[in-house]
């Protein structure tokens, strides 16, 4: 774990529970609750619960913990323990009450727990804060309209071994480049912002053009992974089961067949969308961005994870119309938060399923 960056994702934390009155409404739940089990037959409370509630719910449903990135979310997990915030917290809540329905006083000892959790939770961050500043820690943080690829890599997929690290960087490296040429019409130069993770979870800076093919490509790329998911699952079980290999080919063939035709629609949409060259380096740079885009997908399911994170323009001031480059990247801006927003980290488990082709 980075501790700029942990720095900075607390500060976002921070501000964020204070924004949505987060601790002062579950706390609200809490006396609610406390007077219903105290005067039963008193209608104003459960009054007072179900708009205490609602405020709550559209808190959480509102709070931009939800768009946290999933690296992001994995670290608050590390440090809170049982802390939950955003839709979680709000499913949480709403289990408690409807399991415990006829049993207030249960519901209430569960909101309590809740409400001394987020306590204890927020002195702790002001604390580590506070820490940060006096030790002079700065926090990691992207300038307006910057943007960043986290791509963690398995320490156990290259052994610890430097030579195969080196290696699968030079991998990242290649999809990178082929996407960028694509839409940009020139390889470019990343910048290394960090490394860290107990696994090596590499962050880039990427060009927003670039950022805006990726984050949709690891999206659609995602959902029908998460199709085969299933069908791995099932031919691993038959493979448990002492079925051979050549009895489960075709489960193979399938699954590999759903990424191929999917990666080749993501490849001609692309093309189509940004390419304006030569025909003779189309049709290379179509076969190069097609081998990305397999190296991806085979990467992801071997447990490689892709996030995307990009910080939105400032409003503009006064009121002058904004110039047409601000327009331009407000919009792809959006679409880049939008597709990259629904990027999450899946548990892969098991001996992996695809074998997209990684060569010419």
């Amino acid at each position: 774990m980075n501790v700029e960056r942990l720095h900075r994702i607390l500060i976002d934390l921070d501000r964020d529970i204070k924004t949505d009155k987060i601790i002062t409404l579950v706390q609200q739940i809490r006396d609610h609750l406390q007077n219903q089990v105290n005067q039963p037959n008193q209608p104003t409370h459960q009054t007072n619960l179900v708009n205490s509630l609602n405020n709550l719910y559209k808190a959480l449903e509102n709070s931009k913990f939800n768009d946290y990135s999933p690296s992001w979310k994995e670290i608050i997990s590390e440090i809170s323990g049982e802390i939950e915030l955003g839709i979680p917290l709000k499913n949480r809540i709403e289990s408690i009450l409807a399991s415990n329905s006829i049993t207030p006083a249960n519901a209430l000892e569960e909101i309590k727990k809740i409400f001394d959790n987020l306590q204890t939770f927020q002195t702790a961050v002001k604390s580590t804060l506070t820490g940060f500043k006096a030790l002079g820690i700065e926090e990691e943080d992207l300038e307006a309209g910057q943007c960043e690829l986290g791509y963690t890599i398995p320490r156990e997929y290259v052994e610890n071994k430097l030579s195969e690290l080196k290696d699968e960087l030079a991998e990242l490296n290649f999809i990178l480049n082929n996407i960028s040429e694509a839409v940009t019409g020139k390889k470019q130069e990343y910048e290394v912002k960090t490394i860290s993770s107990s696994d090596f979870l590499l962050y880039v800076i990427i060009g927003l053009q670039v950022a805006e093919v990726l984050s949709n490509a690891t999206e659609r790329i995602l959902n029908i992974y998460k199709g085969i998911l299933e069908i791995k699952l099932l031919r691993n079980q038959l493979k448990e089961q002492g079925i051979p290999a050549s009895k489960t080919k075709s489960i193979d063939t399938h699954a590999n067949g759903m990424m191929r035709e999917e990666i080749k629609a993501i490849v001609k949409e692309v093309m189509d969308e940004h390419y304006d060259g030569d025909n003779g380096r189309k049709n290379e740079l179509q076969n190069g961005l097609t081998i990305s885009l397999n190296k991806l997908a085979n990467r992801i399911d071997k447990g490689f994870n892709v996030e995307i994170r990009v910080e939105p323009l400032p409003e503009p001031q006064g009121e002058e119309e904004p110039s047409p480059e601000y327009a331009e990247k407000s919009e792809l801006i959006k679409s880049i938060m939008k597709s990259s927003s629904k990027i999450e980290f899946l548990d892969i488990g098991g001996e992996s399923i695809l074998k997209l082709p990684e060569k010419k």
